[in-house]
């Protein structure tokens, strides 16, 4: 090998192993865990923009759902926290989850919060929903809030606009691949995506984009 040979190939290890402690970086970026000081940050009204999970059969699980609203509330006692989930189907139907959940009091580098106690309605009627899980809570823009949703069946990571801010469709679209690659950094395939159409219904009310000129 010459002496150019020999450069050239330092050269290229040397991109090499700077492209990927860029890509460790931007991969530690996007799987930051919400800080404890910042929970409050997670309460009030949020749209789901875009999903995955890790389950077999994805998407199919929840067919056909068209829009998924989400109320994050503090109760009076200040330690329990209401989500509270309206799903829209396609054929105009309606699916209410309603999660009581609490902080862990297990230290963790990860904000975790745990289900205590669930119902869902479907066809106006309620029944104890057994199937709870935990919500591991990360860091994300003002607008966004990012969780993943850990059931006894696999994960969901759920990436949610807050209300007000959820309908610009072209900024949805640009998000996408930052999505994907958050994604990819918490340990998910990128197969069947839930993609929000930026126009949808809400169960309970219609979708408002408008922003009021304050909060624009």
């Amino acid at each position: 090998m010459t002496h150019v040979e020999k450069l050239l190939l330092a050269v290229a290890v040397l991109a090499l192993g700077s492209n990927a402690a860029a890509v460790v970086e931007e991969c530690n970026s996007l799987k930051k865990a919400l800080p404890t000081d910042d929970l409050h940050k997670i309460f009030g009204d949020w749209v789901l923009v875009w999903s995955i999970t890790d389950i077999p059969g994805g998407w199919d699980i929840f067919p056909n759902i068209t829009s998924s609203h989400v109320e994050l509330r503090l109760f009076a006692d200040n330690k329990t926290i209401e989500f509270n989930e309206r799903n829209l189907h396609s054929d105009n139907s309606c699916s209410n989850y309603i999660l009581n959940m609490s902080s862990s009091s297990v230290a963790s580098d990860r904000h975790t919060l745990n289900t205590l106690a669930a119902t869902v309605e479907k066809d106006g009627v309620v029944q104890p929903f057994n199937d709870t899980g935990d919500l591991d809570l990360y860091e994300s823009g003002s607008d966004s809030l990012v969780v993943i949703y850990t059931s006894k069946d696999g994960h969901f990571l759920l990436i949610y606009k807050r209300e007000g801010h959820h309908s610009n469709v072209d900024q949805l679209k640009a998000s996408h691949s930052e999505h994907k690659k958050r994604a990819e950094c918490l340990g998910f395939t990128v197969d069947k995506e839930f993609i929000y159409d930026g126009v949808s219904d809400f169960c309970h009310k219609k979708s408002s984009g408008e922003l009021k000129d304050d909060e624009s």
